[in-house]
């Protein structure tokens, strides 16, 4: 489906002198997120239903450096509901905030991130370049952010709750739904990026290539998994480093690793949204705590020598 849009006297409904703000309609062919509750007497200004596709789950506040967008976020795979209700007149934004906690926080096993005000970091960022919804952009002060998984019918969802209170004082919630296409881990996707970005690399835990340089499918997905916290670094190069350790000659070990490079950087480039190059280094670089085969994101002109 496409985006249904409202423009003009159209938002909301063309409301007469002394009408009920409740009696607003929805846009033709929205509806509610399964087991999420909307605010009392909002209404659906904004819809859109994308099929399976990459969307950047964020965990973290937006900001922009120079030119560039930051942002830390899960990189996920799956179909997408978005939906932007507006708010009766008179409604406090803290009511909103009050009410959206109280809804993820019965379906969810804990939120991933939360912040408020300028902790959450620029509203325009927020409107423009994570939920593209123009509406949604306001002072900074008055916004509001929460990101967590859920359990709805059986399964998991991710669900992204934005609301705000733009300058005209009208009041708006946006939820960004996803379905994803397979397990999802946030704390150590989280250790990944911030290891990178304070030392400058980092080694993936769980991802362990055989002699012969092959991933298992468990490890291909726990890389995955590390890749999507990569939003960060997108428009960076990333190293992806491949030791291979074993009974085998120093060449054949070499080779596999080489071939494990080539697949982990692939891998981390497609679920990360990053540059990557691929090295193999065999047995040659052992680490303090001995020789571990290991994949290892480095970002060299973020290393540290202390």
């Amino acid at each position: 489906m496409g985006r249904w849009r409202t423009w003009g006297l159209g938002l909301g409904a063309l409301l007469v002198a002394g009408a009920p703000l409740h009696g607003a309609e929805d846009v033709p062919g929205s509806s509610d997120p399964a087991g999420i509750e909307r605010y009392p007497r909002s209404w659906i200004v904004e819809y859109e239903e994308r099929p399976a596709s990459p969307y950047p789950f964020v965990t973290a506040p937006v900001d922009r450096i120079k030119r560039e967008v930051r942002m830390e976020a899960v990189r996920v795979q799956g179909p997408l509901r978005r939906i932007t209700y507006r708010m009766p007149d008179q409604t406090r934004l803290d009511d909103v905030i009050a009410h959206y906690e109280a809804r993820v926080g019965e379906i969810s096993p804990g939120i991933v991130f939360s912040c408020k005000g300028p902790d959450c970091g620029r509203s325009t960022i927020w409107a423009n370049q994570v939920f593209e919804v123009a509406e949604l952009a306001a002072p900074n002060r008055n916004q509001f952010y929460l990101a967590a998984p859920v359990s709805v019918d059986g399964g998991t969802q991710l669900v992204a709750v934005y609301a705000v209170q733009r300058g005209n004082r009208r009041v708006y919630a946006h939820l960004d739904v996803v379905v994803p296409d397979g397990p999802v881990a946030f704390g150590a996707n989280r250790s990944v990026a911030e290891s990178l970005a304070r030392n400058g690399f980092a080694v993936v835990d769980g991802v362990v290539p055989d002699e012969v340089g092959a991933l298992s499918e468990a490890g291909l997905e726990r890389l995955a998994e590390a890749a999507g916290a990569l939003g960060p670094f997108q428009g960076e190069t990333v190293h992806v480093v491949c030791h291979v350790y074993g009974s085998a000659p120093v060449e054949e070990l070499a080779t596999a690793a080489e071939r494990c490079a080539a697949e982990a950087a692939g891998t981390v480039a497609e679920q990360g949204g990053v540059t990557t190059v691929a090295h193999g280094l065999g047995p040659i670089a052992p680490r303090n705590g001995g020789a571990t085969s290991r994949i290892e994101l480095v970002l060299p002109y973020r290393l540290r020598s202390d």
